[in-house]
């Protein structure tokens, strides 16, 4: 039998369009082309695939069969190419990819990808901003090349690379008066409607134990997933978060301000983790020299 790729992607487009026309045009073939590619396909296979006239196109209970077979033949060999692609690229250096804490996603490193790109234009990223316990599975898997994570040494075979402290902060109202000491933390977050982020972030854990230091029940008001979403709960006036000091967030929206927990221990360590012994295309070590630096450099201001 000799079906070819090609035949099986243009059944399934017509069966997908429902019109040899659109299918053409998708394909960029030729009407004329496209219906002897179904034909022969159909010869091949010895079977009848669609019921045709001059005004519609209808799968045969047969083709019916064999269309989610054939779209999974199409998918797979789809992704194998992008897949391949992505292996050439990488090992050209031309592809990073890392995972990363969603605040550090879109406070740290905007700026080092872009001064970096600005050296080398050919490069591309793949960001995966994740929680913080996928970040270590994707480091784990290799399908990400490193990531930055809350550091925890209970995983082995992994190195951590210091980058900064990332200290907390409440966030309130700016109509909600300025705590100058941590007995004034203590008294803004009392009696007040709490924002906690979801239990099992990296956040929430850290948030959990300030809470408990200060005599507090970790009981939340309201509980996301987001953090911009907390902050637009603090905005309408709905009660007070606690979030780490690199989301962006709580620098650039206005009605809210911000003020440090400065108590031992009530920070995430942000490190940059990747698996221990692994050698990385210059490209991505280049620029994993460039993020430490950015990052430890940000730690002094």
């Amino acid at each position: 039998m000799h079906v070819s790729l090609g035949q099986i992607r243009a059944f399934v487009t017509v069966a997908s369009t429902g019109s040899f026309t659109r299918a053409a045009e998708v394909l960029h073939l030729s009407q004329p082309a496209l219906t002897n590619r179904i034909r022969q396909f159909e010869d091949e296979l010895g079977l009848r695939l669609f019921d045709r006239d001059t005004r519609s196109v209808q799968l045969t209970a047969l083709g019916n069969d064999l269309l989610p077979i054939f779209r999974r033949v199409v998918g797979e060999f789809e992704t194998a190419v992008t897949n391949a692609r992505d292996s050439i690229t990488r090992a050209k250096g031309g592809l990073i990819r890392l995972a990363c804490l969603p605040s550090c996603a879109a406070s740290l490193l905007p700026d080092v990808i872009r001064d970096f790109q600005q050296q080398s234009p050919g490069v591309n990223f793949v960001v995966r901003d994740v929680v913080n316990s996928n970040i270590v599975a994707l480091v784990r898997s290799s399908e990400v090349d490193f990531g930055i994570a809350v550091r925890e040494e209970l995983h082995s075979g992994l190195e951590w690379t210091e980058l900064f402290s990332d200290k907390l902060h409440i966030v309130y109202p700016q109509t909600a008066p300025s705590p100058d000491e941590t007995a004034g933390c203590a008294a803004l977050l009392a009696n007040r409607p709490l924002i906690l982020m979801s239990p099992g972030s990296s956040v929430r854990d850290r948030v959990d134990e300030v809470l408990t230091s200060f005599g507090i029940a970790a009981l939340a008001t309201y509980e996301v997933n987001y953090i911009s979403t907390a902050i637009a709960l603090v905005q309408a006036g709905l009660g007070i978060t606690i979030l780490p000091s690199s989301a962006v967030e709580i620098k650039t929206q206005a009605q809210v301000r911000s003020h440090p927990i400065d108590v031992p221990g009530f920070a995430r360590e942000i490190a940059l983790v990747r698996r221990k012994g692994s050698v990385l295309h210059a490209s991505a070590e280049a620029f994993i020299e460039k993020l430490v630096a950015a990052a430890r450099a940000r730690a002094e201001d």
